[in-house]
């Protein structure tokens, strides 16, 4: 501070001093210099806003949204439906197939009005036009389309704003975010779903590690991260012994007759709690007393055969809140919380245990 004001005062008592005044030739040169700086400036601009625009083209990524039009929907009832979601420009990248059963991931919806987003889990499905549903077959991704199975709650305002756009309507997603992930094996032999193509001749499991098992609880749309570790490219290669409860199957869709397909090709041991159907309480119903208790993880053993009983050594649970806390003791947000519940009878704990979003 002190040099500076001395340098003022050098100046201000130098009467005399005069600027010097800058030749025709100097002025020429910059004037040159400002309109250089000054297109410089404006290509900048134009360069940001394409690198902005540009980004809405790329690959579907976790650090900024792409824009995905409304291609198709089908509505089920009321409150449950079908959407499938296209993106502008056609994805490279096969999420089914980099993803496979080994992650379940989900993507985020943005709600532009209110400004939050949502998270919703894809499906490998196409939906027709008369609404039936047909399962991805391998390397093939539909250009990056995504298909949701939503519904529609009281309080669910991005849900219930999803369904009232129209066809055509743009939608900004980012993704894919992992929720949970499996011990993965990059050798392992892949397993045959020619089943859900009408083939009746798949070829018979043979893996070059024991596969482990698994139990997963649904409640409502919480049945998509199941369909879509069993639907993917690679599909989960144990057995899954699902506990599914809804008010009524019917609330499905077509959905319903792929967990039949699933159910008789050996993929999942489904039970089903339908409250419409069953007066009585989840906890009380007779399937829940036949959970078994967890088995230890062995890890990477070599492959000897399967097993016909469901031997699990983990536990998932997704639902809304209330069905999560019968099942397992409520989910606080972020936090687990404590294993309580129809699985803490059973012997389950947090090690064995996880709750999905």
């Amino acid at each position: 501070m002190k040099l500076l004001l001395g340098s003022i005062k050098r100046l201000s008592s130098s009467s005399k001093t005069t600027l010097p005044q800058p030749s025709a030739g100097k002025s020429s040169s910059l004037l040159k210099t400002v309109l250089l700086l000054s297109g410089s400036v404006a290509i900048g601009a134009l360069s940001w806003n394409y690198y902005k625009e540009s980004l809405y083209q790329r690959e579907l990524s976790r650090d900024y949204f792409s824009k995905y039009k409304i291609s198709k929907k089908y509505s089920i009832d009321q409150d449950h439906y079908l959407i499938e979601l296209t993106p502008l420009k056609a994805q490279k990248v096969n999420l089914w197939k980099e993803m496979n059963s080994s992650k379940l991931w989900s993507v985020e919806v943005k709600q532009p009005e209110i400004m939050v987003v949502r998270s919703y889990t894809p499906l490998p499905l196409t939906i027709e036009e008369n609404g039936a549903v047909e399962v991805l077959r391998d390397e093939e991704n539909a250009s990056g389309a995504l298909t949701f199975y939503i519904k529609q709650y009281k309080q669910g305002e991005v849900a219930r704003w999803i369904n009232h756009l129209p066809l055509g309507h743009v939608l900004e997603l980012r993704g894919p975010f992992v929720e949970y992930e499996f011990p993965d094996t990059a050798d392992e032999i892949t397993r045959d779903r020619s089943f859900l193509w009408g083939n009746e001749d798949c070829v018979k499991d043979n893996y070059k590690y024991q596969p482990f098992d698994i139990l997963f609880f649904t409640g409502g749309t919480g049945i998509v991260p199941l369909l879509q570790m069993t639907l993917t490219e690679s599909p989960f290669r144990g057995k899954i012994g699902a506990y599914h409860s809804c008010k009524s199957l019917t609330e499905l869709g077509p959905l319903n007759s792929i967990l039949t397909k699933l159910q008789d090709n050996d993929r999942i041991e489904l039970h089903t709690h339908e409250s419409n159907r069953i007066s009585i309480p989840l906890q009380s119903d007779p399937a829940m007393e036949g959970i078994p208790s967890p088995y230890p993880y062995g890890g990477n053993e070599p492959f000897t055969s399967l097993d016909s009983k469901v031997r699990p050594v983990l536990s998932l649970v997704c639902g809304p809140g209330g069905f999560i806390s019968t099942v397992s003791g409520p989910k606080y947000d972020l936090v687990q919380g404590p294993i309580k519940g129809i699985l803490a009878a059973r012997g389950w704990d947090n090690s064995n245990v996880y709750k999905l979003s």
